[in-house]
């Protein structure tokens, strides 16, 4: 079983809750496409404003980020998409997987009656220390939304981060347009996680790792870990209940 036969069905609530601009489309950006293909809804919460993204030479040389210059671009990278954007608008740099973190969390899951949680993964211990913490505050979030039953935690870009995939999601159709989509983050120009190279070399790459008849047939995936998973078998001709 794939995630995207699970997420099937407009019962499905697919709901993204990411650290910066920028996550969910290198998380899950055709993983959403293909869940709103499928006829469930897609939403991605950012939880920071991301203007303290900037280099540190960018800021010596005087570079500056407004707090909405980032969202713009999250915007850009999903019009059209059928994919909802919310802001929360906290700085970033300094998140923690407080209760006010994980109550803002969960007040998003519960009010879109969330059934799959995407988000940051728990076991990169070298990842951005904002990731580490909403992806901690989701899945802690997660478990008070009883909508929720699944829960997957996509592949980070930090090197050596001990991710182990176990839930693969067939991209190929969207991998063009995710290069687009990482594209319109202008303000992140030159930083090679959002290049067209990377990206299409993980995606390939996941396939040749753990699906490697399917990469040979030029297919390309989205990979997760998973905290919650759960299986539901319905008899022939029955609908599954959300």
């Amino acid at each position: 079983m794939t995630a995207v036969q699970r997420l099937a069905g407009p019962s499905e609530h697919v709901v993204a809750v990411v650290a910066h601009p920028d996550d969910a489309e290198l998380l899950c950006y055709g993983t959403l496409r293909q869940a709103r293909l499928a006829g469930a809804s897609a939403t991605v919460v950012v939880v920071t404003h991301g203007a303290n993204g900037v280099s540190v030479a960018d800021a010596d040389a005087g570079r500056r980020l407004d707090e909405d210059d980032r969202a713009a671009e999250v915007r850009a990278a999903w019009a059209g998409t059928g994919v909802d954007t919310v802001f929360l608008g906290l700085p970033d740099g300094a998140l923690a997987p407080d209760r006010d973190l994980i109550s803002a969390v969960e007040r998003e899951l519960a009010g879109r009656r969330c059934t799959v949680l995407i988000t940051h993964s728990l076991r990169a211990a070298n990842d951005h220390q904002d990731h580490l913490a909403v992806g901690t505050a989701a899945a802690n979030a997660a478990t008070r939304v009883p909508s929720c039953h699944t829960v997957l935690h996509g592949e980070p870009h930090a090197p050596r981060a001990g991710f182990t995939p176990t839930v693969l999601v067939d991209i190929t159709s969207f991998l063009d347009d995710k290069v687009l989509a990482l594209k319109a983050h202008q303000s992140q120009a030159g930083r090679w996680y959002l290049g067209e190279e990377y990206t299409r070399h993980q995606a390939a790459q996941a396939a040749w790792r753990l699906r490697p008849t399917a990469a040979a047939d030029g297919r390309v995936f989205e990979t997760f870990e998973t905290s919650v998973l759960t299986l539901t078998f319905t008899p022939a001709g029955k609908e599954p209940r959300s």
